[in-house]
């Protein structure tokens, strides 16, 4: 899967699960989620990376696209 499909899927993964917390109100609110040390290649929206992890994704799609 492409890069972006990978972000797609995932976003689509967190807001379906953030859907169906909020329809079961017994669900425990989890803290905000914060990736301080995952790969790329493990399909983490760019936006949860640190900006060095995000910077090397976006070099690396760059570069996958030339």
């Amino acid at each position: 899967m492409s890069p972006k499909t990978v972000v797609a899927v995932e976003r689509a993964r967190l807001l379906e699960a953030s859907m169906s917390r909020r329809d079961d109100p017994s669900a425990a609110v989890s803290e905000p989620r914060v990736i301080t040390n995952a790969g790329v290649d493990e399909g983490v929206p760019p936006e949860l990376l640190q900006p060095d992890n995000r910077q090397h994704l976006a070099d690396r799609t760059h570069q996958e696209a030339s």
